[in-house]
């Protein structure tokens, strides 16, 4: 896949959540196979004042992370272009503007899915943007603001192509509707059939299954999984599996501890003393769905010590064991 001069091994992209898509959860989708990472969504004035926590979330090891992807959301120009460079300077080889986060307190301050409703402003922030760095820029967006059917995507795709933007990712609900009921890939296929750059298909794609159903039906030319992959990086491994024709990979419940453990060394190096804090959210993601997995949440929230909660981690995965081999 290509994304303007930037080749993509494959078409299965982490996207950006606030908050988790740090350092140490890139890398382990990446060594699971994603073909591009992206960052959590940057403050643009913050970046471009270079503040110190900002420029944190720009932390990458830029041996592995080829290609990386900063998204930025803004609604200044200079500050988008200025932020940008700094970006660039730190190893992003694209940039992507947000225009699509639904959640209440960036659409009330105007940015986000809040830009679509004055989209000359949108205008001048990808004009600025592309003509700040040589690295491709993208959009990621929602098809309009809602509640209602403004689906502005029609009236924005056009100034997109227009202003260069390499790619276009889509998110088919409509801000208004958050992450209720289902996305409408549908959308996705009539965008991706008139535009004249790829477009990126995000939302309800849980699965490798789903994700190459939606390769191969509704025109995307790359798939974002986002929410599918919190404590299941390896679920870029399945998707490589099932587009290339390989054998599937089994993902047993030392794999999964395994991977915890170093999901939760890489945070703990990456964050510091705040890791443990942030671990309590990271690994109950690995105990989804196993036997004792409220148990062990309840006693992890009481723990701040790393290594006693993977030593919990351990025992909660072990007992899962036991009672697999107890036919229970």
């Amino acid at each position: 896949m290509q994304i303007g001069p930037v080749t993509l091994a494959n078409p299965f992209i982490l996207a950006p959540l606030a908050g988790l898509t740090n350092w140490p959860f890139r890398c382990l989708a990446k060594e699971a196979g994603a073909g591009l990472t992206v960052s959590e969504m940057v403050s643009a004035t913050a970046l471009a004042h270079r503040g110190r926590a900002t420029l944190k979330l720009l932390e990458t090891d830029g041996g592995l992370e080829r290609p990386f992807c900063v998204q930025l959301f803004g609604k200044d120009p200079d500050h988008l272009a200025r932020a940008a460079e700094v970006a660039v300077e730190a190893g992003a080889h694209i940039i992507d503007l947000n225009l699509g986060c639904p959640a209440r307190k960036v659409v009330g301050s105007g940015h986000g899915a809040a830009l679509l409703r004055d989209l000359p402003l949108v205008r001048r922030l990808v004009a600025a943007l592309v003509r700040a760095v040589k690295v491709p820029v993208t959009v990621k967006t929602r098809p309009g603001l809602g509640p209602g059917p403004d689906q502005a995507i029609w009236e924005l795709l056009p100034i997109l192509e227009g202003e260069g933007v390499a790619a276009l990712t889509l998110h088919p609900r409509l801000a208004s509707d958050g992450f209720a009921g289902e996305a409408d890939w549908s959308l996705v296929a009539r965008v991706a059939e008139r535009a004249s750059i790829p477009v990126i298909g995000s939302g309800d794609i849980v699965t490798a299954d789903q994700a190459l159903d939606r390769l191969r039906h509704y025109g995307a030319a790359g798939v974002m999984i986002g929410r599918g992959a919190r404590g299941r990086p390896w679920i870029f491994r399945q998707c490589l599996a099932r587009w290339r024709g390989w054998p599937e990979p089994e993902i047993t419940l030392d794999e999964r501890l395994r991977v915890a453990e170093r999901h939760a060394r890489l945070l703990f190096e990456s964050v510091g003393p705040k890791a443990p804090f942030m671990l309590r959210t990271v690994l109950m993601w690995y105990t989804r769905g196993l036997t004792g997995a409220a148990e062990f949440r309840a006693r992890l929230c009481r723990e701040e010590n790393l290594e006693t909660q993977l030593a919990l981690l351990a025992e909660c995965v072990e007992g899962h064991r036991r009672a697999l081999s107890c036919g229970r």
